[in-house]
């Protein structure tokens, strides 16, 4: 895995630097320039957005920062509409917008509404300190839906998008997703089968790469169990080593037998140990012991990320082989649960992504490479990677700190990252 990773971004950024730059055409001058014309309206609708919270759960929130761009894209042509999710899923659901036509590639472009900051968060406006601006989902994904917005109005003011078969799907609850996957995931899946590419605009991590590849993640519960006893008996036959033991066993083995694979990893992101363990959840849960008593029970909640499904199968059998291992006077079970599919690097993804950098070149704003897979983690985009024929993700805005307070938009980027937006576009749907 390693060894092909390495040669496919070799061979990527040596194709690259080959590739030689050239003016942009009439129409593509006027696309730039009138994005550089709309920056500070762009700006402003960002602000708006933000001030907006729109947290997973926040759906009448959610409702309302999609009510504010619908009709934007109501304006551009495009044919809106929502597909809410079952009540039982406590989501919001998906805001589609189709624009039809029959003009080179079908493109599907990928947003979201929501953000990880829930309403009664302390993080919840914007503000601007010169180039750099703070706030909840200035790049995840609001930045992002704003770069989808004026791109496309840069090509519908310049009559170049009449004849383009174009879907727009921004998701209602891509931070936590509904379950099953299967109806929450509907509308884009079905977005997907009927296009060419698709291009997801969550933010950019720097402004020379793009994603090529994203790992998956899957979760995994570990159970371990072992004879309550006094902790004087310990390791001694008949009470043998206790649930924690066990379940450190395991931990520890992973670490050391799978820690090293490349794009691979694992977390355990809470555990719990003792006599017993009640009210147990996801993410959180109560135990209770003694430090006089063996561990009766102990457990350990962790995701898993991988950069393809044979990485993952392979891992999980290997854990699956390491969890059997038991230490004596003890037993041991482990739960997968498929949550994100990855998005492998691919032949088709490469192609696209030099006709990206040759894009960026073109607007001299630089070579584009990609990013290592293992900088950002999974996406909506994963989701329909295999049912296209070539995919790029972080296409927004350049910034740092998403998922924290110190969410920050380097605010030159929403120029530079639309035009390059625009101009991928509008070479895609005249090819």
């Amino acid at each position: 895995m390693k060894k092909f990773a390495g040669v496919f971004f070799l061979s990527l950024t040596l194709g690259i630097q080959i590739s030689n730059a050239n003016n942009l055409s009439p129409i593509e001058n006027h696309i730039t320039r009138y994005i550089t014309t709309q920056s500070q309206e762009q700006l402003s609708l960002l602000e708006q957005l933000v001030n907006t919270n729109s947290g997973t759960t926040n759906r009448s929130g959610i409702h309302k920062v999609g009510t504010m761009i619908r009709p934007r894209l109501e304006k551009l042509g495009f044919k809106t509409y929502w597909v809410d999710e079952p009540p039982t899923l406590k989501r919001v659901g998906t805001l589609v917008a189709q624009h039809t036509g029959n003009k080179g590639k079908k493109l599907l472009l990928i947003g979201h509404l929501d953000t990880v900051f829930p309403a009664n968060s302390p993080f919840q406006h914007f503000v601007r300190q010169g180039d750099v601006a703070t706030g909840p989902g200035i790049i995840d994904d609001k930045g992002g839906v704003v770069v989808i917005l004026y791109a496309l109005k840069a090509l519908q003011e310049a009559h170049v998008m009449d004849d383009a078969n174009i879907t727009v799907i921004l998701t209602g609850d891509e931070e936590d997703s509904g379950k099953p996957i299967s109806i929450s995931r509907k509308p884009l899946i079905d977005a997907a089968k009927d296009s060419d590419i698709a291009l997801d605009f969550e933010w950019s991590i720097t402004s020379d790469t793009v994603t090529v590849a994203r790992r998956g993640i899957a979760h995994w519960t570990v159970e371990a169990y072992g004879n309550e006893a006094h902790s004087s008996e310990i390791f001694q036959n008949k009470a043998g080593y206790g649930a924690t033991y066990e379940l450190v066993r395991i931990l520890n083995t992973m670490r050391t037998k799978l820690s090293r694979e490349h794009f691979l990893s694992f977390n355990p992101g809470l555990v719990l140990g003792g006599t017993t363990i009640s009210n147990r959840n996801k993410n959180q849960g109560t135990a209770f012991g003694k430090e006089n008593v063996i561990a009766k029970i102990a457990m350990a909640n962790g995701d898993l990320r991988f950069i393809t499904e044979d990485q993952k199968s392979a891992a999980e059998k290997k854990i699956i082989d390491i969890v059997a291992d038991h230490l004596p006077g003890t037993t041991a079970s482990i739960k997968f649960q498929d949550g994100i599919p990855s998005m492998p690097p691919t032949a088709a993804n490469e192609e696209l992504l030099r006709q990206y950098s040759k894009v960026s070149e073109d607007l001299e704003q630089g070579m584009v490479l990609p990013l290592d897979p293992g900088a950002r983690g999974a996406g909506d985009i994963s989701h329909i990677a295999s049912l296209v024929d070539g995919a790029l993700a972080g296409l927004g805005p350049v910034g740092t700190g998403a998922h924290s307070e110190r969410e920050t938009i380097d605010i030159t980027s929403l120029s530079t990252q639309t035009q390059r937006a625009s101009l991928l576009i509008y070479r895609l749907i005249n090819s």
